[in-house]
């Protein structure tokens, strides 16, 4: 039996079984299904029932924003069967249980299977490679993310990144494929993608499902060389001369796929153009995250809502676990305030024996804040590889910023890169504060910052800045300025000195004691006072001489 199942903003299902007696759907009280929080519903929007063969049908009751089922078109005084979801306002409802469409039905979608074996001579690349692009690129994709950040409908923001994806990659078709929360595709957004005659799209589905499946991106070039003997039914009736795929992940959750292809011309797509694609996917996975937080700002309606939706988003960007590799040891911690703010902190391999790291701070507080910050995330993973000068790096990002933020906000970071084998760290300080060495008297006078923000001049230069194992012995912890401009009731800062006396107490110098020293001070200083300042703290630690 077919059932309506609606799922509540703490995660919780609500399930409504169908038949040939119809349920009103609205925000009126009167209603069978009562959906009080959307004010893009209207009091009565719309009725469902079943035909007489089991057919879910949904008739829109002339409401204001109008109704849409299997993710097609919005219609209004006007019934249509629908087969896997219902959409009113900012709604979703899922359909279970219902008998699948016809073949032929209008806004069917399906995938080409694939004849049987494995593309064991394709080229794959794991999803941990990093991204190593130019300028140029890097360029496209700031933009994209301010375009991406400013969308507020997901088409919108799908097709744009379809836009960018056969802009710079010449793709003559392109899709992209996302997932429902009960992890099955949607129907996907297409350029330029026909449907054969029973409806389905004619695209590789081995391609697209390697992405979805396991979070692996695949570049072919010359499917009868690449794929000796393993040939799939979709290249052979649609010939494809080249084709890429990447996933969009979010964190670790794989959220869809994007997939391009050329059908009459090939093209020799390089490891570099797999990362520009997958980067492109990064850049979407943090739209469909910000768009999130939108809608459910305009869902609830709600300053709170949208804060405490904010501060989840970004605490997910966050680094889950310490990170350890070789002689070296990450940890960080993130305590925001009140408001959603623009601290961050990150770690990440950079390849066998390299480990990149970033703390940051962006001007002011909010979603402007927010949104710069995920930016400049994006930008970082991009442009931060093992051979990109740092200061190049800094210099290119700096230059990003300049130009998109119009000089209206401003980040101060540390960017660098830990040799694991030899401890050896290298860094770039743009106008953040100096990291505290414990095991010195003092810091030292090369060890502060050396150059403005990023986002001011774009013309400021950086140099960098290297601590060898003696003399960062124990732990080094960097911190933004949430922690030495804590206020207590009085109003008096705690300020550098008693955070460094306090580290160089230690018994023994470890990740976990440093942080743990330097919260202890923070919140005995504050007392009741309430922080106004996001506090984040990134140590590090040589584990071995």
């Amino acid at each position: 039996m077919a059932a309506l199942v609606i799922y509540g903003a703490d995660g919780r299902q609500g399930v409504w079984q169908l038949s040939q007696k119809p349920l009103t759907l609205g925000r009126a009280e009167n209603c069978d299904i009562v959906l009080r929080f959307d004010g893009e519903i209207s009091r009565e929007h719309a009725r469902v029932w079943l035909d007489e063969t089991g057919t879910v049908l949904v008739a829109d009751l002339g409401s204001k924003n109008g109704t849409s089922v299997d993710a097609g078109e919005t219609f209004r005084n006007e019934t249509r069967p629908a087969y896997r979801s219902i959409r009113i306002g900012g709604q979703d409802v899922i359909i279970r249980g219902a008998p699948q469409p016809p073949a032929k039905a209008e806004g069917r979608v399906a995938f080409v299977a694939d004849s049987p074996g494995r593309l064991t001579q394709s080229h794959f690349f794991p999803p941990s490679k990093r991204l190593d692009l130019n300028e140029q690129r890097l360029s496209l994709l700031m933009g994209l993310g301010q375009s991406l950040s400013g969308a507020f409908e997901r088409k919108q923001l799908l097709e744009q990144a379809l836009d960018a994806c056969c802009q710079a990659l010449q793709f003559e078709r392109c899709l992209i494929v996302l997932k429902t929360p009960r992890g099955e595709p949607e129907s996907p957004v297409v350029r330029n993608v026909e449907r054969d005659e029973t409806g389905a799209f004619k695209v590789s589905r081995t391609l697209i499902n390697r992405a979805l499946l396991h979070g692996e991106r695949a570049v072919v070039n010359n499917p009868a060389v690449d794929l000796v003997g393993n040939i799939t039914d979709s290249l052979v009736r649609f010939p494809i001369c080249s084709a890429l795929s990447v996933p969009i992940m979010q964190r670790d959750e794989i959220l869809g796929a994007i997939y391009g292809d050329r059908v009459t011309r090939a093209a020799t797509y390089s490891p570099q153009d797999v990362d520009f694609l997958a980067a492109i996917a990064q850049q979407v996975g943090l739209g469909l995250a910000n768009l999130r937080l939108v809608q459910e700002y305009v869902r609830l309606q709600k300053v709170d809502a949208e804060l405490s939706a904010a501060r989840k988003i970004q605490r997910d960007f966050l680094p889950a676990a310490p990170l350890a590799a070789g002689c070296v040891l990450i940890d960080g911690y993130n305590e925001p305030s009140s408001e959603v703010g623009g601290d961050y902190f990150d770690y990440f391999p950079l390849d066998d024996t390299h480990v990149g790291f970033v703390i940051a701070d962006v001007s002011g507080h909010g979603l402007p804040a927010a949104l710069l910050m995920a930016n400049f995330q994006a930008a970082v993973h991009v442009a931060l590889t093992p051979e990109a000068p740092l200061p190049e790096v800094a210099a290119r990002i700096n230059r990003l910023v300049c130009r998109n933020t119009a000089g209206s906000s401003f980040i101060t970071a540390v960017l660098g890169k830990i040799d694991t084998h030899s401890g050896v760290m290298d860094y770039v300080n743009a106008g953040h504060p100096a990291p505290l060495l414990p095991a010195c008297a003092n810091a030292g006078p090369g060890h502060r910052q050396n150059s403005l923000p990023l986002g001011i001049d774009p013309a400021e230069s950086f140099r960098v800045e290297k601590l060898s194992p003696a003399e960062h012995a124990g732990v080094v912890l960097f911190y933004t300025d949430g922690l030495t401009e804590l206020s207590n009731a009085a109003g008096d800062m705690l300020g550098v000195e008693p955070v460094r006396e306090e580290l160089q107490k230690l018994p023994a110098a470890s990740t976990e004691r440093a942080l743990r020293a330097a919260l202890s001070l923070a919140r005995t200083h504050r007392g009741h006072a309430k922080g106004s300042d996001d506090l984040t703290l990134l140590a590090i630690q040589v584990t071995r001489p």
